[in-house]
């Protein structure tokens, strides 16, 4: 058992040596099978990011440190350019190093799901699945809307490390957006 732990804080050392050391080397994620639904008067979003994980960032995500995405999803008015409806969510990804799992939790639904494989964990992490938006009483009828969602990573402390790590680095400081067509309210419906 010592000599895993070991391994496991040996891997995280070497992984703030490299940050510290190296240039992160990047990606830029987008945005895949984004959808909204209705549900009676509510509508629902989904999407998942996609090409959104490094080598780096998959080191940092086993090193035992909580790793966060944060999501807004804004419902905007084409004519006004205005924002009728907005959520935040935040997905946050945690390694437990003694229990050798992962956990995932995302804020739209409150819930922690508990994942022993890593790549499954990191699908669960990028993913948003049917979560509560807005109500439909929102937007009007006859007006043309259309939806924007982002993703952004906060900087990050490093126990030991007085430079905090600008986490958007591992997607080459670039905010991934998807808009969506313009729409009206009645195509939502149908």
């Amino acid at each position: 058992m010592f000599q895993f732990l070991a391994d496991k804080l040996g891997t995280g050392a070497l992984f703030v040596s490299q940050l510290l050391l190296t240039a992160v080397v990047g990606t830029e994620p987008y945005f895949q099978d984004v959808r909204l639904e209705v549900s009676g008067d509510r509508l629902f979003c989904s999407g998942r990011l996609v090409d959104s994980f490094t080598p780096d960032l998959d080191l940092l995500l086993e090193s035992g440190d909580t790793v966060v995405i944060n999501f807004e999803v804004d419902l905007v008015n084409v004519e006004t350019d205005s924002v009728v409806a907005i959520a935040e969510w935040e997905h946050r990804f945690t390694y437990s190093i003694l229990e050798d799992d992962y956990t995932v939790y995302r804020s739209e639904n409150d819930k922690t799901t508990k994942i022993f494989n890593f790549e499954q964990a990191k699908d669960e992490w990028v993913r948003i699945e049917n979560a509560l938006f807005c109500r439909m009483r929102v937007m009007d009828d006859n007006r043309r809307y259309f939806l924007r969602i982002s993703a952004f990573m906060n900087e990050m402390d490093m126990p030991g490390i007085t430079k905090k790590i600008n986490m958007m680095s591992f997607w080459n400081r670039i905010r991934p957006v998807h808009v969506s067509e313009p729409f009206e309210k009645r195509q939502l419906v149908l």
